[in-house]
């Protein structure tokens, strides 16, 4: 199946740029699961999602589950799938993509090691005392302790300054390339929502309009491992000291690594049943929140309605085009970079381009 791509333009005049306009030709892939048995729908989903593929399986399992109001047994073991998962998603782009687009030396042997890992993890092989362990030493590059113990940007710079880590020098290369850039003010975060309250922001707009151009109280939002952490005064100071969108979501992504090894991230999947054949279910995936929607009739799927997290950071006025906005450079190159970097922080599940364009 063709899972299309992204394209960003950025409208530039010479000075600034003025605007955007991103193009997507993802498919709403839940169309194809219209009049399916919720068999042929746990057949089908993995196979339409290469990215994030256990969570979209485990959502729809949660949510074909609450629709038939039948007792779902396995959420410890899916709740440890879904985070390593979302681990190896994270140490993917922290060990590999960011040092490549900042021009620092990819980590692959470490990558592959720990993706190793965590897949035994995932498998109940072996606990996550391994990962944890390899992660202090080789990641963090101090204590957990003194790095939780942090909660200043001007900790967190001291931190990163003296770290032998690739993390710590991933964080101080992209403060020093992004910092000031952009308005302290100027973000919408959108609220990690439970599956309740997600049918209560969402309820009536379950349908395939609102999954291609989501929005939250008649606005674009935010989602990611940033929106998880809203609450953390570390990176309520990182964004207000550094100016940074991208910093302050990369750094949200390690403090998701860290508390997903620890034990003590919130749950990732959570799942309602609303009335007889209609479920919900949300799951804080990597790159923020996953909801499917599912309504049975005899069965079969009526409706089903996949919101990723895609949908709502590369909205039409969302977080990219936000992070873009009235951004003054007058190099082109320049801001070929700096898009770069701001659609890298916000990591669409689809392959995407993105083009500089006089305004």
């Amino acid at each position: 199946m063709d899972v299309g791509k992204l394209t960003l333009v950025v409208m530039w005049d010479g000075h600034s740029v003025s605007g955007t306009d991103i193009r997507s030709t993802r498919p709403m892939a839940a169309q194809v699961l219209k009049g399916k048995t919720p068999a042929q729908v746990l057949h089908i989903v993995p196979l339409l999602f290469s990215v994030c593929g256990r969570a979209q399986g485990a959502a729809a399992n949660a949510a074909l589950h609450a629709a038939q109001q039948s007792e779902w047994i396995e959420v410890a073991k899916t709740e440890r799938m879904i985070a390593c998962e979302a681990m190896q998603e994270h140490l993917w782009r922290l060990l590999l993509d960011w040092p490549k687009l900042l021009g620092l030396a990819q980590q692959e042997q470490r990558f592959a090691g720990w993706f190793a890992l965590l897949r035994k993890i995932a498998a109940d092989e072996i606990d996550m005392d391994v990962f944890l362990h390899e992660f202090e030493r080789d990641g963090l590059g101090t204590s957990l302790a003194e790095w939780r113990g942090i909660s200043s940007y001007q900790a967190m710079q001291n931190w990163w300054r003296k770290a032998d880590s690739s993390l710590a020098q991933v964080l101080a290369k992209l403060d020093e390339e992004e910092h000031g850039r952009h308005d302290p003010s100027d973000v919408r975060l959108l609220p990690a929502w439970s599956a309740a309250e997600a049918q209560q922001a969402c309820g009536g707009k379950w349908d395939t309009s609102f999954s291609a151009c989501p929005e939250w109280q008649g606005v674009a939002a935010e989602t990611g491992a940033w929106t998880y952490f809203a609450a953390s005064p570390l990176l309520h100071d990182v964004w207000q000291q550094s100016a940074s969108h991208a910093l302050t979501r990369l750094l949200a992504r390690i403090m998701d690594v860290v508390e997903m090894a620890c034990g003590n991230s919130a749950p990732r999947l959570d799942v309602v049943s609303l009335a007889a054949g209609e479920g919900i279910a949300v799951v804080r995936t990597a790159r923020g929140l996953l909801m499917h929607h599912v309504r049975l009739v005899a069965d079969k799927v009526a409706d089903y309605t996949i919101i990723a997290p895609t949908e709502w950071n590369f909205h039409p006025h969302g977080a990219f085009a936000q992070d873009m906005r009235g951004l003054i450079e007058q190099d082109a190159q320049r801001l070929q970079q700096l898009a770069q970097i701001a659609a890298l922080s916000l990591d669409p599940c689809v392959e995407y381009e993105i083009e500089v364009r006089n305004a």
